[in-house]
């Protein structure tokens, strides 16, 4: 395992390879290392996936531990992690340790040499992550694949469109780039009818009360409701038989308690004749 030291200068250097217990860390083929403090030390651990080099038995994704210093690492002989009791083992295994789920613990994503991803939810705590099951995550119902030729999956997950949700960036060995945008927890969206909103909102940040425009084109029932970056219920502005037309409400800032809702992210969803669109929305305060 290469490691490279910044200099004040800004500059690269190479530093001696990284080792555990005084042997230089190798893990064969396609190594790919995560770093992140793993058991909330503060100290940087390692999670380090692999290739089987057509043995399946080599496919396994390593926990090198630092008990060192921010600055001196020293790590441990390596932990085999698993997921049902069993090794994680997929081939060409890219790790990506994050809360996917944003429940305020860590979790693992990965890519593989199959051109799939999967998601392994933390079911221990934050500082001692547990997997049970992985499952494959799908975008708009179906499995994230790349067709052969496309493969060995590279995950990167970031939130993109700063929307509160972590989003997908994925690489592959056809030498092209995917992102894959995630929505709320809770909120279903129909992409289509999105792409074609008939919601506005104004002013967008706003400090205390912005209005949302929308236009319905059928009579009909209609619920206009608030949401917050993590999917949760906040306030329900409009539920009524409308007529065709065009409507102005206006949301004050507070949560369906009468509370005054606190500042980030928020979602209106519009409901009317079976669709529904997603307008976000920054409070400010």
């Amino acid at each position: 395992m290469n490691y490279f030291r910044r200099l004040p200068t800004g500059e690269l250097t190479t530093a001696p390879d990284l080792v555990a217990n005084g042997v230089t860390i190798d893990v064969g083929l396609n190594s790919a290392p995560f770093i992140v403090d793993w058991n909330e030390d503060g100290l940087l651990d390692m999670v380090i996936g692999n290739c089987d080099d057509g043995v399946p038995v080599n496919r396994r994704v390593k926990l090198y531990v630092n008990s060192g210093t921010p600055s001196n690492y020293v790590f441990s002989d390596p932990e085999i992690l698993h997921c049902g009791g069993s090794p994680i083992q997929y081939n060409r295994c890219i790790p990506h340790v994050t809360d996917l789920n944003l429940d305020g613990k860590k979790d693992l994503v990965i890519g593989e040499d199959l051109g799939h991803v999967y998601y392994l939810e933390n079911a221990g705590t934050h500082a001692s992550p547990n997997f049970n099951q992985a499952v494959m995550l799908e975008a708009e119902g179906v499995p994230i694949s790349f067709p052969s030729g496309h493969t060995d999956t590279k995950v990167w997950v970031n939130d993109w469109d700063e929307d509160g949700t972590p989003d997908l960036v994925l690489g592959n060995y056809h030498d092209s780039v995917h992102l894959y945008i995630a929505y709320p927890l809770g909120i279903a969206e129909n992409r289509s009818e999105a792409l074609n909103t008939v919601m506005s909102v104004s002013p967008n940040p706003a400090r205390n009360r912005t209005t949302i425009h929308y236009q319905i084109t059928q009579n009909g029932m209609v619920n206009l409701s608030v949401y917050d970056a993590n999917g949760r219920f906040v306030k329900t502005l409009v539920s009524a038989d409308q007529s065709a037309g065009d409507y102005n409400v206006i949301w004050d800032g507070s949560d369906a308690k009468r509370a005054r809702a606190p500042a980030g992210v928020y979602f209106y969803k519009l409901k009317a004749k079976g669709n529904s669109w997603l307008s976000k929305f920054v409070m400010l305060r």
